[in-house]
């Protein structure tokens, strides 16, 4: 499993290359960019752990501001101290984005009744769950949940069923041992019933059985409890 702060955040930042395009990509030693090129902000996205202010200007600020596009920049670790150089071009802060590791929980007579894996057939009911979640729009939620994510031995999206319908949706990376988490939504009018809980508890169940160390994911400081 990665150790160092530096070695998650590179780790989250290949993972981004389930919903990022081609080309638009790239991770460095202390900063990285994945675009999707949407207007969905959550997916265009550059991070920057490195004190350097050259660093987060020639990496991270000047690709955002080449996308023409809504962009968030992450500053992690060391990279919190280049915050100035961002204020000065009138970028503002949205909040902290927790960055957590859990290892294998123990789920023994918990019940993962309805969630499993995701045909490439079921996308479609997994993206309108995400565009319902977040508010973002179609294409944007085809970027997220791309159907290659399916196909590829180390990429997935998983579900939980309630009556028949998807209520929650996650997808998956593998990447240098972990497990990581992106774009998981449960439908609006399900929530706080657990949906999410018991989606995550039957992905871990699965992948750590496959090999994995452990599971990485950015959530909202609301989601840290779950």
């Amino acid at each position: 499993m990665p150790e160092t702060p530096d070695d998650l955040w590179r780790v989250l930042g290949r993972a981004a290359r389930i919903w990022a395009q081609p080309g638009e990509l790239e991770v460095g030693d202390d900063w990285w960019v994945a675009f999707s090129g949407q207007r969905c902000v959550d997916y265009n996205l550059a991070c920057c752990h490195s004190a350097d202010a050259e660093v987060l200007t020639g990496r991270c600020l000047e690709p955002a501001l080449g996308l023409k596009k809504p962009a968030i920049i992450m500053l992690a670790g060391p990279g919190l101290a280049t915050a100035q150089s961002l204020v000065a071009q009138g970028w503002v802060s949205v909040g902290a984005l927790p960055l957590m590791v859990v290892g294998r929980p123990d789920i023994s007579g918990r019940s993962t009744t309805g969630a499993g894996p995701l045909a490439v057939d079921e996308l479609p009911a997994a993206r309108r769950v995400l565009a319902d979640t977040y508010g973002i729009d179609d294409a944007s939620a085809a970027v997220a949940i791309p159907d290659r994510a399916v196909r590829e031995g180390d990429q997935s999206v998983w579900g939980v069923r309630a009556d028949g319908d998807l209520v929650s949706c996650v997808t998956t990376v593998r990447q240098d041992g972990l497990v990581v988490i992106w774009s998981m939504a449960t439908r609006s009018d399900c929530q706080g019933r657990g949906y999410g809980r018991r989606l995550l508890e039957a992905v871990f169940d699965h992948q750590f059985e496959e090999g994995a160390t452990g599971s990485l994911l950015h959530s909202s400081v609301a989601a840290e409890r779950l």
